[in-house]
């Protein structure tokens, strides 16, 4: 018997093993963006930040007579050894409103290297962890269900 006859066995690996390089790039996205997460939230170091400048950049240009925008502000912090550390940050549109050039915002930064900071984000956190915790289950999902496509047809491929 041929390939084509027992129900096509080589496109159910290469759809499995796509199915599961897909969730391991994934894996990894994940992983790399937890451990920059996990950084801040375990180790993290709370201090106050002036905003030293803010400014808006239009996204869009005109559909329907509406405009859009992207908020931004760049603020500085010093750290308990004396680093001056200046950032930019975007913010929603009521935020910046609020956030005028001499206005404090909390920040939250990694002492180990503090040049990895953003604004204090804590109140997310429950949040961001069952954001995780769902892209984790999904992830596997897609690991498992790119062996179980590709295992049979494999070990049908082999007889």
């Amino acid at each position: 018997m041929t390939a084509s006859i027992k129900g096509y066995p080589l496109v159910k690996i290469l759809a499995g093993v796509l199915f599961m390089v897909f969730a391991l790039i994934c894996l990894a996205v994940m992983v790399f963006n937890l451990a920059q997460d996990i950084s801040i939230w375990a180790l993290g170091r709370h201090t106050i930040a002036k905003v030293v400048d803010s400014w808006t950049e239009q996204t869009s240009g005109g559909k329907e007579g509406k405009l859009a925008f992207r908020y931004f502000i760049r603020y500085q912090f010093t750290t308990l050894d004396g680093q001056v550390i200046t950032d930019i940050s975007s913010v929603g549109a009521n935020e910046w409103a609020g956030l005028g050039v001499g206005s404090e915002v909390n920040v939250v930064y990694f002492p180990p290297y503090p040049g990895h900071n953003r604004l204090d984000d804590s109140r997310f956190i429950p949040l961001f962890t069952c954001t995780y915790l769902a892209l984790g289950f999904l992830i596997c999902a897609g690991l498992v269900a790119g062996w179980q496509l590709g295992r049979p047809a494999l070990a049908d491929l082999k007889r």
